[in-house]
């Protein structure tokens, strides 16, 4: 009786324990799904308290995997290193581990890392598609977009109808495009307190992205005052590093309209916490006179907008003359799809349209102003359309006003 008495014991102790066990274990597997469900309320503190709590009693791969996370989504790049490194350790193929270090790589700006990554996970599953494609995205990023184009043929021969990769391809092919030609049009037509015809204005233009930086030759037609002139200009955009940029402008024309030799220099950095600046200066040579013009920017970028200052000083006999202008521009969900608001003072030497030989110095201390608005498109990633309107406020003779307006159209062609 009494072995038999025993083995029901041990029988009954053994049913015991498993349905402890299983309970356990049911709630672990409860309290891993409310913390998933926490995170999704952006509840992240209960949610790593969640997981502190089932690692202190056990180490679970899982929990690890979602604290690594919630380190990455917090930017505490360095805590989801330690805990997903650790998990690499003790399982140094796990895949979800390599896609949390890739995300922490890429996110902190460390491009190659989690590139490397990337291909450690391509190693262990070879026809990984979710690895290929943010293989491709980390590389583009990284203004690496030729290899990215690379990644993304190798996968579409493997699988021909991913939409993703179809599209990014499409995208990223588009970005390799070096070339832009542009052909602008621009007419200010004057009330009759002027005494004006029309001036028109035709420009043709083709720009070219290098590593250096971008350089665009350009053809200037113009007819005002009743004579027409070409000038032909270079625009050279030069790289230096990450925060620093140059302008390097010449132009060049034998019209009485246009200076007969124009040169501008400017200096750009690109300060903390998205500031811009920059310091120039213009030089305009109309054969019997020269000018010298003195030219700074700040700007910021804040949100979806962009918002500057330029002045222009302008030494003379009489003292300095001011110009400047203050402008807002909206971008929307590309950086070619914008909206401009200018509001300037004075007049811009930028602006060939308004430098005139025989006129050169009243026109540069004229009093004027002019609110203008631009709306800039990008269509099917290879056309880029820009109009734009103006009303200006000019001083054509001594305490009298009158308003004229201008309106410029463009289109340009990438390739």
């Amino acid at each position: 009786m009494k072995t038999k008495y025993t083995i029901r014991y041990r029988l009954l102790l053994i049913v015991i324990i498993t349905i402890i066990n299983g309970f356990f274990t049911v709630a672990n597997a409860q309290t891993f799904e409310e913390a998933q469900n926490l995170i999704s309320k952006g509840e992240n503190n209960k949610a790593k308290a969640i997981c502190f709590e089932i690692l202190a009693k056990e180490y679970n791969t899982d929990a690890v995997l979602l604290l690594g996370r919630i380190y990455a989504w917090e930017g505490l790049f360095d805590s989801s290193r330690v805990v997903i490194n650790e998990l690499m350790a003790k399982y140094p193929q796990n895949l979800e581990a390599l896609d949390v270090l890739s995300d922490v790589e890429f996110w902190s700006g460390n491009h190659d890392q989690a590139v490397k990554y990337c291909d450690k996970a391509l190693e262990i599953d070879v026809n990984n598609t979710n690895f290929k494609l943010k293989k491709a995205r980390i590389l583009d990023d990284g203004n690496k977009t030729e290899e990215a184009v690379e990644v993304l043929e190798k996968l579409l021969k493997q699988d021909n109808h991913n939409p993703e990769a179809i599209q990014n391809l499409r995208d990223y092919r588009l970005k390799l495009m070096k070339n832009e030609i542009k052909l602008q049009y621009t007419l200010d037509y004057f009330k009759k307190d002027f005494n004006r015809d029309p001036w028109n204005m035709v420009t043709l233009q083709y720009s070219r992205k290098t590593k250096f930086g971008s350089v665009i030759p350009r053809i200037n037609r113009a007819d005002k005052f009743g004579s027409n002139g070409l000038q032909a200009e270079l625009d050279i955009w030069p790289k230096v590093n990450k925060n620093n940029y140059g302008y390097i402008n010449y132009g060049f024309s034998t019209s009485s309209i246009f200076p007969e030799n124009r040169l501008g220099l400017e200096w750009y950095h690109n300060f903390p916490n998205s500031f811009e600046g920059s310091l120039g200066v213009r030089f305009l040579d109309f054969g019997t006179e020269t000018t010298d013009i003195y030219t700074a920017t700040f700007g910021k970028y804040f949100g979806n907008n962009w918002a500057s200052f330029r002045s222009f000083l302008t030494p003379g006999s009489s003292g300095v003359s001011f110009s400047g202008a203050v402008q807002l521009r909206h971008y929307f969900d590309d950086p070619s799809k914008y909206l401009n608001l200018k509001l300037g003072y004075g007049v811009s030497p930028d602006d060939n349209r308004n430098l005139v030989n025989s006129d050169l110095n009243s026109r540069l201390n004229l009093n004027t102003a002019t609110l203008r608005i631009e709306y800039n498109h990008i269509i099917n990633k290879m056309w880029i359309l820009n109009v734009g309107s103006a009303i200006n406020n000019e001083e054509f003779k001594q305490d009298a006003y009158s308003n004229y307006f201008t309106c410029e159209v463009s289109v340009a062609r990438l390739f």
